[in-house]
């Protein structure tokens, strides 16, 4: 989806945006960092097996903040009211969770999705 300058720039006047320009200038700011992580079946559905699904995506952003990461995932999508966003995309948050945690060994603290029309909203 195309990103109009003034979205970013409300991205970047934001409490969160301007965490992220802290660590950016730390040199603790990761950018699409693309990753494929196998999860058991029995744990996306009904199945009773333990074969591996494999799962592969690319997180937005995610930054470093007191030993601790920050996950934010951008949504252009246009919905009536940001609950829709949360239930939309709540299972890729936590699949982009688990693949952080399992690439960096260190926790995922907070999950955000920056929607251009209704700024972070904390999953």
């Amino acid at each position: 989806a195309l990103v109009r300058g003034s979205d970013l720039a409300k991205l970047t006047a934001s409490s969160l945006g301007k965490r992220m320009q802290r660590a950016a200038a730390a040199g603790k700011l990761y950018r699409e960092k693309q990753f494929v992580i196998g999860i058991p079946a029995r744990e996306m559905g009904e199945w009773d097996s333990d074969e591996r699904i494999l799962i592969q995506g690319i997180i937005d952003a995610f930054f470093e903040e007191d030993g601790k990461l920050v996950l934010v995932d951008y949504k252009t999508d246009y919905v009536e009211n940001s609950d829709i966003l949360i239930r939309r995309y709540e299972a890729q948050v936590r699949y982009y969770t688990r693949a952080l945690e399992q690439i960096t060994g260190k926790r995922v603290a907070e999950r955000y999705l920056y929607s251009f029309r209704f700024g972070a909203i904390e999953v």
